[in-house]
């Protein structure tokens, strides 16, 4: 749990290093923080378990950005009872309100929506991942969700992520997510 809460702050602090603007005024770097719930697939002994996630990214233009995330549920039960399971996630994020069909979707200027892809990682104990035979689901990431822009700053973030695990046979591993987001560097 240490090693997690360590490499959180290292995201954050590599964020605010590489915070800088860019051509057009934007601002490059954000960090974030966000809760929820991981829904695993079939073939893993997990349950539905809260979600703790860090992340910290940067803009390589206005539209799109690259980012780390840790992930933590500290209380997953599985049929040992509690355990805790971690991971982390590098994905890509593409804004959709650069397209001039969602520049003021639903009417407003504030709300911009936006794809994820990468690759992330689950890691638990070996009764948790396939009956003992695997301690990761590793695989490629993709999601969707919405950021609510509260300030030029601040803004809310909701997203809903599928993971496929193709280490190992536990299927897929869905997460639900909502928290606030910070961007500096304008």
């Amino acid at each position: 749990m240490r090693k997690l809460f360590l490499f959180c702050v290292a995201l954050v602090v590599a964020s605010f290093l590489v915070a800088e603007e860019v051509d057009d005024g934007v601002s490059c770097g954000y960090a974030g923080a966000s809760v929820g719930m991981l829904l695993p697939g079939n073939g893993s002994s997990l349950k539905r378990a809260a979600l703790v996630a860090a992340r910290g990214g940067w803009y390589l233009d206005e539209y799109f950005a690259l980012e780390a995330e840790a992930l933590c549920a500290p209380n997953a039960a599985s049929g040992e009872g509690c355990t805790p399971v971690w991971g982390g996630a590098v994905q890509a994020l593409w804004h959709l309100s650069g397209w001039e069909a969602f520049d003021k979707l639903f009417g407003c200027e504030r709300f911009a929506p936006f794809l994820t892809g990468g690759v992330q990682t689950l890691c638990a104990p070996r009764h948790v991942f396939a009956d003992g035979s695997h301690r990761t689901g590793t695989g490629p990431c993709a999601g969707f969700g919405a950021f609510y822009h509260l300030t030029d700053n601040i803004s809310l973030r909701a997203e809903a992520r599928a993971a496929l695990a193709v280490d190992s046979p536990c299927g897929m591993a869905y997460s639900l997510l909502a928290g606030v987001q910070f961007s500096f560097g304008d």
